[in-house]
């Protein structure tokens, strides 16, 4: 009885937490709309062309995909490669609000390759460099979840760059910082470091790039969040906001 009592007051908790993220989110993408709409403006009257659709482009990288499922949830069995194109779809309606142009290198729950025969990873990497070749974006970011079967209480999410890259590093460090204060000091009563990677998504191009590991499948409590629909609103708002203060201060 007392067990309920605690989870019904964590709850209780969430809601007003979750009602307060929602009054600071929308004051915050009213701020940057009002700032993206001066800015309009301003370039408008200072130039006689036409101004483009976007003043940004990113590109948003669902990891896996198809036959590729990436890990799995403990306590559901939820794919990897599922949650994080639900993810990146949610990250992307952000910064499609915010005017900002987004590439998806998948947008469906199908790998990125012709055929399972041969070497169809090779393949799936090769047209997600594509993809950002052509994009030509400002930044890059990919998302998956995380797995370690042998410390189940690990948990919160976790940033990694390119260590040859100086601008991915500083997207890095940023999106960490706010990451950390968000999400992982009040969910997990703890932070990280972000981490130096040798991901093939961040070799693939000169732009900032990152790769978000948004929290661990290997974890009950981070599973739950992670298959709850509000918990993603949350951490991917975290994550749009870092990005855009880094797109208008770089």
């Amino acid at each position: 009885m007392q067990k309920m009592n605690i989870y019904d007051n964590k709850r209780k908790r969430g809601k007003i937490r979750f009602f307060s993220f929602r009054l600071y989110k929308l004051y915050a993408v009213a701020l940057i709309m009002l700032f993206i709409s001066v800015t309009a403006v301003t370039a408008a009257i200072s130039t006689d062309i036409s101004a483009p659709d976007a003043r940004f482009t990113v590109v948003i990288d669902a990891g896996h995909g198809g036959v590729d499922g990436g890990v799995t949830g403990i306590t559901t069995g939820v794919k990897e490669s599922d949650l994080n194109l639900e993810t990146a779809k949610t990250l992307g309606k952000y910064f499609e609000k915010a005017g900002v142009n987004v590439v998806y290198t998948r947008k469906t729950k199908a790998g990125l390759y012709s055929s399972v025969n041969g070497d169809f990873k090779r393949e799936d990497f090769l047209r997600r460099r594509e993809i950002i070749s052509k994009a030509e974006p400002d930044l890059v970011i990919s998302i998956h979840m995380n797995f370690f079967k042998r410390a189940v209480y690990r948990r919160g999410a976790q940033v990694f760059f390119n260590p040859r890259d100086n601008s991915s590093r500083e997207l890095a460090y940023s999106l960490q910082d706010k990451l950390n204060k968000e999400i992982n000091t009040v969910y997990s009563k703890r932070g990280y470091g972000c981490l130096a990677g040798d991901y093939y998504i961040l070799n693939t191009t000169q732009c900032p790039a990152v790769l978000v590991e948004c929290g661990f499948l290997s974890n009950a409590e981070d599973e739950k969040l992670l298959t709850t629909k509000e918990y993603r609103e949350e951490l991917t708002y975290h994550i749009f906001s870092a990005l855009m203060a880094y797109l208008f201060t770089r």
